[in-house]
């Protein structure tokens, strides 16, 4: 079954957007099958951004962590991404198609 991983943070619209991009291949070479980004516009949440990431099962979520903990490129961008903004939480979800 599909994994589907979103995190949600506090940061500016445009730098946050500038840096996903950015580490959207490098998540999608590690075994991502889609990266989004999306902007909250209302609800408790208004004001920040998701990033969420789809994997097509539980083995494939876990060779892209490991791939993207030992890639040199994805750590400096996530170290520049938590300059600019906050995680505000973390989910992995485990989909089923309907």
């Amino acid at each position: 079954m599909p994994i589907t991983s979103v995190t949600t943070v506090k940061a500016n619209h445009e730098e946050a957007h500038r840096i996903i991009t950015k580490m959207a291949p490098l998540i999608k070479k590690h075994g991502a099958t889609s990266v989004r980004f999306g902007f909250c516009h209302s609800g408790s949440r208004t004001g920040t951004v998701s990033v969420v990431n789809m994997y097509p099962d539980w083995q494939a979520y876990g060779r892209a962590a490991q791939g993207m903990l030992d890639d040199k490129e994805f750590q400096a961008l996530l170290a520049e991404a938590m300059k600019v903004g906050e995680i505000v939480e973390r989910s992995l979800m485990v989909m089923q198609e309907l």
